[in-house]
């Protein structure tokens, strides 16, 4: 693979010369951009060009490509020269002059490619020698900066650790049970409330838990976004801490996370050099994900605990951005478009979309058209902290985002376009209960999303399916079910019931997008929502990813599928039209 990489840069680089293209630096870069790209992407990094930082002696410095890790660590460097510089003169004006980094960086100029690290001169080899330059290539994207090095590290004690504190947790709170009558109050009004608002399947041990990781990530949450006052401002937030309160003090708390400081530590090391907010999405996303593979791994399977590439994010919102344009006239960002992400996990998609809504409707538009919906405790946290950022980092002030319900989605069928449903919040009147109501009177005219993918996931053979949902599951039967020639198991997918709820949520006029599994496109377990759709929408967009390493097992293995899966993927726009948006 590397050789038949290396002689495609060569061969493009021929066609330039050939063609009468020039050697001079900006004509040519782009050839090893893509060489330097497609060998990143095997360590799972990823490649910035022309980026902007200030290097070692204080000036701002641009070379042609930077390597990213997570959360934007900086891995390695690149500039390119053209072959009428002295290379070694170019490499002693960057780095000594303008105040390159020197901890690991290429030189090259399609002849020569030489290798910074530590800053000395490692390797240089002739660019024509395949083998040599792979040897240089794979020298440069293994290093291994410090900041990776101490993540890994306290990664690993923390996965040591972290079993042991939560088992002390549990242990704890069952003693609190038994003779903390007070904790036993708040606890129970807390299970009532999470009852009515976000599964009525919800047990003490469910409560327990969710006290847990609100307990391990407040850390976290307080470094990687400076909001100390997080915990205790957020309506579900303060909730969690009421009852805390009844049973655990600061010092307890410090005694028993003790043993993690280091991992807190390390993560307010990484997270002090990240100011871009695309950034600590991505980094906070890689905290939660090996936070939670760590606390609970049946629990991230259950969920579907993996997220939306932010090229995918763009993908879909520039998609329905120009469907509504096409067939409506209008655009996300104008007011009356109300816009709903029923599965938002960690707001990637609410975050790109306060990024790209025009800046005269902004405030509007988040005070009232942007919803979010969250069933899982620590997402829920995350994408409010997410949403929030990006909102200050547009407008250049905090307000809190107040359209983020903690609740099942799927549960909540209140505002479905379909007779004969049950009410599910009945009188409850907390802060949470009212912002589903308020999200339930308005009409939604864009919901988007990548709702949960578990029930094709591996795990769906090993019998860890999810809950029934009464409603839900009722209208698939009449709908899906109904117009299917096929056995239904698998019509119950949970991306089958968001379908279902979107297609009875979403407006007259309206678009639905998703990223799902593929199988709608053509399995015939799908024939009856494929009827569904042709009846309920006028307008279907498929755009087939493919990828099912199942159905082609020439692409064995999980690179070539976006979230890493085995599953096919696709993404659908639904669009319904009545008449134009008023």
């Amino acid at each position: 693979m590397s050789k038949l990489l290396i002689t495609k840069y060569h061969n493009r680089l021929h066609e330039i010369f050939n063609s009468g293209g020039t050697r001079n630096e900006t004509s040519i870069t782009f050839a090893f951009a893509n060489l330097l790209r497609s060998y990143a992407e095997k360590k799972g990094l990823l490649l910035v060009e022309q980026f902007e930082f200030v290097g070692r002696s204080g000036r701002r410095v641009r070379p042609d490509g930077v390597l990213k890790y997570f959360g934007g660590i900086d891995v390695g460097y690149w500039e390119a020269k053209d072959t009428k510089d002295k290379l070694d003169v170019e490499i002693n004006k960057k780095l000594n002059e303008a105040g390159y980094p020197n901890k690991n960086i290429i030189f090259e100029d399609t002849n020569t490619a030489v290798l910074i690290q530590e800053g000395a001169e490692v390797m240089r080899v002739s660019m024509r020698e395949w083998n040599l330059l792979d040897d240089l290539l794979d020298k440069f994207i293994n290093y291994e900066p410090s900041e990776v090095k101490e993540f890994n590290k306290a990664l690993e004690q923390f996965k040591e650790n972290v079993p042991t504190i939560v088992e002390g947790l549990r242990e704890l709170m069952e003693r609190e049970a038994e003779t903390n009558q007070t904790f036993r109050e708040m606890r129970d009004l807390f299970l009532e409330i999470a009852r009515s608002e976000i599964n009525p399947e919800i047990t003490p041990e469910d409560i327990r838990e969710m006290i847990i990781q609100h307990i391990l990530t407040e850390d976290i949450f307080t470094n990687v976004f400076d909001d100390a006052e997080f915990h205790r401002s957020n309506n579900i937030a303060r909730e969690l801490e009421n009852v805390i309160e009844t049973f655990m003090t600061r010092q307890i708390r410090k005694n028993y996370l003790r043993q993690i400081e280091n991992f807190y530590k390390t993560i307010r090391d990484a997270a002090s050099g990240i100011t871009d907010n695309h950034e600590k999405q991505k980094f906070l996303k890689t905290v939660y994900e090996n936070f939670y593979k760590v606390y609970n791994p049946k629990g991230a399977d259950k969920l579907g605990v993996v997220y939306t590439p932010n090229e995918i994010v763009r993908f879909m919102i520039d998609s329905t951005d120009w469907l509504l344009e096409k067939h409506f006239g209008t655009s996300l960002s104008d007011k009356g478009v109300d816009i709903l992400d029923p599965a938002t996990g960690t707001g990637t998609f609410i975050a790109e979309l306060i990024d790209r809504t025009n800046i005269h409707t902004l405030e509007y538009k988040y005070e009232h058209e942007l919803h979010a919906n969250e069933v899982a405790i620590l997402p829920y946290y995350i994408a409010n902290l997410n949403i929030e950022y990006t909102y200050q980092q547009r407008k250049g002030t905090y307000k809190e985002f107040k359209n983020i319900c903690f609740v099942d989605t799927l549960d909540n069928t209140d505002a479905l376009h379909y007779s004969g449903k049950q009410q599910m919040l009945g009188g409850i009147s907390s802060e949470n209960a009212k912002r589903i109501k308020d999200q339930n009177a308005r009409r939604i005219s864009v919901i988007i999303g990548n709702p949960p993918y578990n029930a094709n996931q591996a795990n769906f053979n090993d019998f860890n399916k999810n809950r029934d949902y009464k409603e839900i599951d009722k209208r698939i039967k009449d709908s899906y079910v109904k117009n299917s020639t096929a056995q239904k198991t698998k019509v119950y997918d949970m991306y089958a019931r968001f379908y279902r709820w979107s297609m009875d949520r979403i407006d007259k006029n309206g678009i639905i997008a998703f990223i799902t599994n593929r199988s709608f496109i053509d399995s015939r377990t799908f024939d009856g929502f494929r009827k569904v759709v042709e009846d309920e929408f006028d307008y279907v967009y498929i755009v087939d990813l493919r990828s099912d390493v199942r159905a082609n097992p020439k692409i064995a293995g999980t690179t070539h599928n976006v979230f890493g899966i085995q599953t096919g993927v696709a993404i659908m726009f639904l669009v319904k039209v009545e008449k134009k948006f008023d």
